[in-house]
């Protein structure tokens, strides 16, 4: 069990980043200010800097703890689905990012000026843990001799890129490839408010093309 020091210093720890990430809604990343986030929470800067000595260090953290929460929503939608697992994943990373539309943009929009994550850190590390989460279904499919054939790009051969993931061939890595960069391109899209002109409520669309995604790439049951 945890000593009291610290289970206080995670409670701290998760104060401050409740805070950054309140202050990062409403100026953004590349404004996020220590200064700014110490004094929301009545905590002093010297204070603060006992737990992030810089803006780099927290947004490391928020960059982590947000792909660690997409990565789990993936995951438990994936793993309670009755039907295609691929589709649930595929949803649940839709969902996650239009509810969190700031943290998504924090992992996956305009760089921050000035900002670069540490080298095969836990920002790397924890990105790779989302893509591994559509893994699953796609090493189902190709196990069962379903999963479609695709072009293998010059760089890709196997599915070592993404954390824990089972290396496959490289057309399976292939489509795999093909699978993720789809889902990932259609929920930029709308997340960042690109699908406007479709109407209100897009999620029938979202739902139709990764059906057909998950059909046309053999990953359906």
């Amino acid at each position: 069990m945890a000593t009291r020091r610290v289970r206080l210093r995670e409670q701290t720890s998760a104060e401050i980043k409740a805070a950054a990430l309140a202050h990062l809604r409403e100026v953004g990343g590349a404004q996020l200010s220590l200064r700014a986030v110490a004094a929301s929470i009545g905590m002093s800067p010297a204070g603060l800097y006992r737990y992030y000595p810089s803006r780099d260090a927290l947004l490391t953290d928020l960059i982590t703890d947000g792909f660690a929460a997409l990565a789990e929503e993936v995951c438990r939608a994936r793993d309670a689905a009755e039907g295609d697992a691929f589709v649930a994943a595929a949803l649940a990373y839709r969902g996650w990012a239009l509810a969190h539309p700031h943290e998504f943009a924090l992992l996956y929009g305009t760089p921050i000026p000035d900002y670069e994550a540490p080298e095969s850190g836990p920002t790397s590390y924890a990105s790779r843990n989302v893509g591994a989460a559509f893994v699953p279904p796609i090493v189902k499919a190709w196990r069962r001799g379903t999963l479609a054939r695709r072009e293998v790009p010059p760089t890709l051969t196997t599915l070592s890129v993404f954390a824990g993931a089972v290396n496959l061939p490289p057309d399976a890595a292939a489509v795999a490839f093909t699978a993720w960069t789809t889902i990932h391109g259609l929920v930029v899209l709308e997340t960042f408010g690109h699908l406007t002109w479709l109407g209100e409520d897009t999620t029938p669309l979202a739902l139709s093309r990764f059906q057909a995604l998950s059909a046309d790439l053999g990953i359906a049951p």
